[in-house]
């Protein structure tokens, strides 16, 4: 019994945090129409990449790449303690200027409702 226990104690000590990567999200094209009154001044930004104008009448087209994989962290490779996925990261932004007013992510954009002709709305102060 004793060496049971010292061997459940060496292999918490030795395993401690097993991380797991997720797949990548899969890219797509998003069609978002920005509802704002001067939707003309914003630009809607992919994690760090370079950003799409929006033209006058709010609606554009953006490409959402693979982003960063997800991962999920178990504890002694048994207890998972956290999980992250690229769905969940906020990495669509709508820019004025220097200064994001609104971020989101590739699941809560799903979420938001859908116009006539297949664009999501956003809605922006």
């Amino acid at each position: 019994m004793r060496k049971s226990a010292l061997l459940l104690v060496a292999c918490a000590a030795l395993c401690g945090c097993v991380h797991a990567l997720k797949p990548y999200n899969q890219p797509s094209e998003e069609k978002l129409r920005i509802q704002t009154t001067n939707p003309q001044e914003l630009v809607v930004q992919i994690d760090e990449r370079a950003g799409t104008p929006v033209p006058a009448d709010g609606r554009v087209v953006v490409n959402v790449p693979a982003l960063e994989r997800g991962c999920a962290t178990y504890l002694f490779g048994v207890v998972k303690v956290k999980e992250s996925s690229p769905y969940d990261v906020p990495a669509i932004q709508v820019r004025r200027g220097e200064h994001t007013i609104r971020k989101l992510s590739i699941n809560e954009l799903a979420k938001l409702p859908v116009d006539e002709q297949g664009y999501r709305l956003v809605r922006v102060e």
